[in-house]
């Protein structure tokens, strides 16, 4: 009896102690990072747009407008980074002839906000981003490119605000699963994940079960590219295949041997061949019948 006790003591004692810890990282999860103060680029003609809404962050980004543009591109960028991250696939939309919009999503860069809601919250920024891109460029196409963060964000937006087409880097299928990839034990991989995410309702407002691209993707019902990396270790196969089954008219490709990582950076002729045609067929040749 006195062994039982002991040990239902440790366990308890345990879980407490799990779940002071997974609260410090649940905090260091959501958490913005200090609000910056961001340099334009000197071969990229953007000027600054400030969108301001009552009840919501003030989102920061630039816009530049290409002159004869076949339509506009909104770009989105991932977990913890801010517009500079999207300035590259920027230039090479530019130089192709797409009026670009980059912005930094609430929590992140000079946008307001004091969290980081996983996309699923960041579904009403790119909506809010979407809108303003249409109000902008009346009368074309607007394309939507998300890496990550950027992506789930413009899964969260559907169905009050669609692009034209959409461009979806590195999607995770459901925040489940890949909170699950990311804990440091195997075995009990899937447990940690529950005890981490259950304190998002108190948090956030919305848990888990809420935050399920791959129960959204199917709803957006236009032309679609998911871009997965062959060796992501917190996007699977497994999750693709769900992603790319939801939406069964989207477009898979894989850039095998790379991790969660720029693919840009990591294979810029496989990145152009892949997405500018795309983009040529479903924005510009599109604005222009």
């Amino acid at each position: 009896m006195k062994l039982r006790a002991l040990l239902a003591t440790a366990i308890v004692g345990l879980f407490a102690t799990a779940g002071v810890v997974d609260w410090a990282v649940g905090t260091t999860l959501i958490a913005r990072g200090p609000r910056q103060s961001l340099m334009a680029p000197s071969d990229l003609p953007v000027e600054r747009v400030v969108l301001e809404q009552t009840g919501a962050p003030e989102l920061v980004g630039w816009a530049a407008e290409r002159k004869g543009s076949c339509g506009a591109i909104v770009l989105l960028h991932g977990r913890g980074a801010n517009r500079l991250a999207t300035v590259q696939r920027a230039k090479m939309l530019f130089d192709a002839g797409y009026s670009v919009v980059l912005f930094d999503l609430s929590g992140h860069g000079e946008s307001g906000g004091t969290v980081q809601g996983f996309g699923y919250s960041e579904g009403q920024d790119a909506a809010r981003i979407l809108a303003y891109a249409r109000q902008r460029f009346l009368g074309q196409k607007i394309g939507a490119l998300g890496s990550s963060l950027g992506a789930a964000s413009f899964v969260f937006a559907t169905p009050q605000a669609l692009a034209d087409a959409y461009v979806l880097e590195q999607l995770y299928a459901t925040l489940r699963e890949t909170t699950a990839r990311r804990m440091p034990f195997y075995a009990l991989r899937s447990l940690q994940a529950d005890i981490l995410l259950a304190q998002m309702s108190v948090r956030l407002g919305f848990g888990a079960d809420d935050v399920r691209p791959v129960d959204r993707i199917g709803k957006i019902g236009k032309p679609l590219m998911l871009l997965a990396a062959g060796s992501d270790p917190f996007i699977d196969r497994g999750q693709m295949a769900a992603l790319h089954n939801a939406a069964p008219a989207s477009e898979l490709v894989w850039f095998e041997g790379a991790g969660h990582v720029d693919l840009l950076r990591y294979d810029e002729s496989r990145y152009r061949k892949a997405v500018l045609p795309f983009l040529s067929k479903n924005i510009c040749q599109a604005s222009h019948v």
